[in-house]
């Protein structure tokens, strides 16, 4: 079997491009059978699709429909359920830049061999979100690209504000027949042939925190995509870890034995398999301990005794050692800056 048709894709993102094919009056359903595609799954909003299918479905479509601008439609369609819990960890983000780090940890959960497709390049002048979409297999079609880079921002402007514009927008593929609406729809400039797939934001606009920040919202959205990701693939040991960590931190039984038990493996075996991995259960607690150590700082609601507990550290003093050394600042520093 190949790449593709072992790689899955979320079916809740593909109900978008359901909704474009039936919004120019075709019927979608007639679309999904002929690629061999459930049309019923897009109902069950865990349910997943083989991606060579989607790529073939997204082939038909363009084919069928015949619209260059049939990528931006798509993207209309966006709605926090899109990605499930991602969706509403990135409209709950303290700032863009932290929606795209976010995504580029999750992304996964979209596709699975989506690992290293997102990447961030920060200038003086700009901020670039890059699609790498050329390193999935089988390389999706053009009106997938499109459809991925104007879907970045409608997410943007759905957090940020409707008034968000990029400074310039890149694709790799050559222009389509026609280019006005890409114009119309980033208005902004949109340059083909280029070297990314990307969307060029300011850069002050990126680190802006976001008027829908909402720490507790983004915690409780990332177990639940982390515990996703955990069941999804049970050969990614470290995120059986990392969602054994989140829900044993604050009893503050996190010891590398207890772990291994919980997610039923020897300690040794859990080593082996994590040093295979490129990490190490000391990391991954440490590395779990700063995300959520940041999120919870970001809520004025939540007292840094209250973090220290939730962290499993002994000692509040032990939490402020530690968040120094993560971010260069204490908790309270660390606070009274976010306010300012």
């Amino acid at each position: 079997m190949n790449q593709g048709a072992q790689t899955t894709t979320l079916a809740s993102s593909v109900l978008l491009l359901a909704r474009a094919i039936d919004s120019y009056g075709y019927d979608s359903s007639e679309l999904f059978a002929k690629v061999g595609l459930d049309h019923s799954k897009l109902k069950d909003p865990l349910a997943r699709y083989s991606f060579q299918l989607v790529n073939e479905l997204w082939t038909l479509a363009s084919e069928t429909i015949d619209d260059p601008c049939l990528g931006l439609k798509v993207a209309t369609f966006w709605h926090p359920t899109t990605y499930n819990a991602l969706g509403y960890s990135w409209l709950a983000s303290d700032s863009l830049e932290d929606a795209f780090q976010r995504s580029a940890r999750y992304t996964r959960m979209v596709n699975t061999s989506a690992k290293d497709i997102m990447q961030y390049q920060k200038t003086s002048d700009a901020y670039g979100v890059i699609v790498n979409s050329h390193l999935l297999k089988p390389q999706p079609v053009r009106a997938a690209v499109d459809s991925a880079i104007a879907m970045v921002l409608v997410m943007c402007r759905a957090a940020y504000g409707a008034n968000l514009n990029p400074i310039r927008v890149s694709y790799r593929h050559k222009p389509p027949g026609s280019t006005a609406c890409f114009r119309e729809f980033f208005n902004a400039p949109v340059e083909f042939s280029q070297a990314h797939n990307a969307l060029w934001l300011d850069p002050d606009v990126v680190t802006t925190s976001l008027a829908t920040a909402n720490p507790e919202l983004v915690r409780i959205s990332d177990r639940v995509v982390t515990d996703y990701l955990a069941h999804l693939d049970r050969k990614d040991l470290s995120m059986q870890v990392k969602s054994k960590l989140i829900e044993s931190l604050p009893s503050g039984q996190v010891s590398e034995e207890r772990i291994a038990a919980a997610i039923n493996v020897s300690q040794r075996s859990l080593q082996r398999k994590l040093k295979q991995q490129g990490i190490s259960f000391t990391q991954l607690l440490e590395n779990t301990r700063q995300e959520l150590g940041l999120l919870y700082v970001r809520d004025p609601q939540r007292s840094f005794n209250e973090i220290a507990y939730l962290l499993g550290f002994s000692e509040p003093g032990n939490f402020t050692r530690a968040f120094k050394r993560w971010y260069g600042s204490s908790p309270s520093q660390y606070r009274d800056s976010a306010r300012s």
